[in-house]
């Protein structure tokens, strides 16, 4: 018996299969599901074809079959504004219940379980959990014994045809109910992780407190121990003898550098676990980030540095050609940091919640990285290079949450330093008076797109492509240096860069910190020590 397609219904990347097309802005339920004459799902096609001999075709229901979540994602952002219920049935590829809590406050979600293929856990306090969560989250379940037509039929009036609302607005809420939603979106079997007790020592340290402390928080972690020593040894360092404890550790690199190291560590400890097969890429992108911060902010004039800052700079062993460009921009002189910030742990960390919501969210990065690749191609059909935050494709998912929520949620669990929260909530909305440790982390994040982007590759993100082309005209140069560089950006790539940063719709106030030209030479020129560091790193810390 085929399936009853007898109404307006729309498959993913095939469009209209009935008869005659609906009106376009009819109101629209995804179906996602394997397509078959199960009871439940012809329970629902009689339904809605019932309740659509009542209304006038500008009116009636359509309904769009997807047969994974990617397909989900990519219909919904297609027919954005008519979707008014997502329908997961036990036959949908991919998280079925990542699906659900992504999309609990975009859209009226119905999930129909069968016991056989079982999504919400094998054993009793796993299922109990989930259902739990997902009920709190207003997603009407059933199993699929249950799913007849008295099922059906109040959904479809309630949810698509009277249009009622979807879920609730975090805008609206108190600090404290906003907390607790965005823990009951997150938290169903995968809880938030906890900051392992070395992070949790080496926090409560003074950077003047005696290397004998150090090594008390630290010496019985050996993991970490043996990961500070061996690249403090590494030529990178270059002590002339051997550094064989934390107090010598302490006192021969300063206690900040043992305090980047030591976070570093803990915070890939933590995420090691995740299943996603990205997760280096994301911590290219995070070590980039944590170094760009750390470089961009050093005086390059001698005259301008202390005894710090010299060694701090004389570590990425730049170049003088690198120097020189450093000290033409100047960019030090406009960032005016407080004492208590870390502009490393600050990079590091900005991105804390894209992992999270790994963790929290199985398979989450599945319906992300299909909308980039969406519109990835979109933008390639136009002739242009994709240009569209990650921030604003995870909103356009949850609604009202995204990265910088998720991961200021977690640094509030974990008691990080103010400043830090500020940038992990702020550095894709970067106000004209923020502080300016979020303006570097931001500017930053730029910088280290153009080597590691994430979770977008460097053959879809804009950057790294207009580096390759910047790479390929200064091998065709018959000019050299920061000459070359200057006449490329003016005239190879500058209105395809203008083009890009306008679309990505970065802060104007950024760039009066330092012209937008000025930057990407900067970066450019800076890029292989930040890309060595970053991978020197990961090695060492394997």
């Amino acid at each position: 018996m085929d399936f009853p397609l007898e109404m307006s219904c729309l498959t993913a990347g095939e469009g209209l299969v009935t008869e005659e097309a609906q009106p376009a802005g009819n109101p629209l339920i995804i179906l996602g599901d394997r397509i078959s004459a199960t009871r439940h799902l012809t329970a629902f096609v009689k339904d809605l074809k019932q309740e659509n001999s009542l209304l006038d075709p500008g009116e009636q229901v359509k309904y769009a079959i997807c047969g994974d979540s990617s397909e989900v994602a990519t219909t919904l952002k297609k027919y954005a504004d008519d979707v008014k219920m997502v329908l997961i049935g036990p036959g949908l590829g991919g998280n079925g219940v990542t699906v659900a809590r992504m999309l609990a406050t975009k859209a009226h979600i119905v999930m129909i379980i069968d016991p056989r293929v079982n999504p919400l856990g094998d054993d009793p306090a796993t299922y109990a959990q989930v259902q739990a969560n997902l009920e709190e989250l207003n997603v009407i379940l059933s199993l699929t014994k249950d799913a007849d037509e008295a099922f059906f039929q109040p959904l479809i009036k309630e949810y698509v045809i009277s249009g009622m609302a979807a879920g609730t607005d975090l805008e609206s809420m108190s600090p404290e109910e906003r907390a607790k939603m965005i823990d009951k979106r997150l938290d169903a079997v995968n809880a938030f992780p906890s900051l392992p007790d070395t992070q949790r020592k080496v926090a409560a340290l003074d950077d003047l407190d005696p290397p004998k402390k150090w090594a008390e928080a630290i010496d019985d972690d050996l993991p970490t121990k043996t990961v500070i020593l061996r690249i403090l040894n590494s030529a990178r360092y270059g002590f002339r003898s051997r550094v064989e404890t934390i107090d010598q550790a302490v006192a021969l690199a300063s206690a900040r550098t043992i305090r980047e190291i030591v976070t570093a560590c803990q915070i890939s400890q933590i995420f090691s676990k995740t299943s996603e097969g990205t997760i280096d890429q994301f911590w290219k992108h995070s070590l980039a980030v944590a170094n760009f911060a750390k470089l961009l902010c050093l005086p390059a004039d001698p005259a301008a540095q202390d005894s710090q800052q010299k060694t701090e700079l004389e570590r990425f062993q730049l170049d003088e050609d690198q120097v020189a460009v450093m000290q033409d921009v100047k960019l030090w002189e406009k960032i005016e940091l407080g004492e208590e910030d870390d502009p490393f742990t600050s990079g590091l960390l900005h991105d804390i919640g894209k992992v999270t919501m790994l963790m929290c969210l199985e398979d989450s990065l599945e319906l992300v990285m299909a909308l980039i690749e969406q519109e990835v191609q979109e933008a390639q059909a136009e002739n242009k290079m994709w240009a569209h935050q990650v921030v604003d494709i995870e909103r356009f998912l949850m609604k009202d949450i995204d990265h910088q929520v998720i991961g200021t949620r977690l640094a509030d669990k974990w008691e990080v330093a103010p400043s830090i929260q500020q940038v992990i909530a702020n550095h894709h909305q970067v106000a004209e008076h923020a502080p300016h440790i979020v303006k570097l982390a931001a500017l930053a994040d730029i910088a280290g797109n153009c080597l590691f982007p994430y979770p977008a590759t460097d053959t879809q993100h804009p950057f790294p492509i207009l580096f390759d082309r910047i790479d390929k005209a200064m091998k065709k140069s018959t000019k050299q240096g920061a000459e070359a560089l200057d006449e490329i950006i003016s005239e190879e790539i500058f209105e395809d860069l203008v083009d890009v940063l306008n679309r990505l719709d970065l802060p104007n106030h950024l760039w009066e910190l330092v012209d937008f030209k000025s930057f990407f030479k900067l970066v450019y020129v800076l890029a292989p020590k930040i890309k060595s560091a970053t991978i020197g790193f990961l090695q060492q810390t394997a």
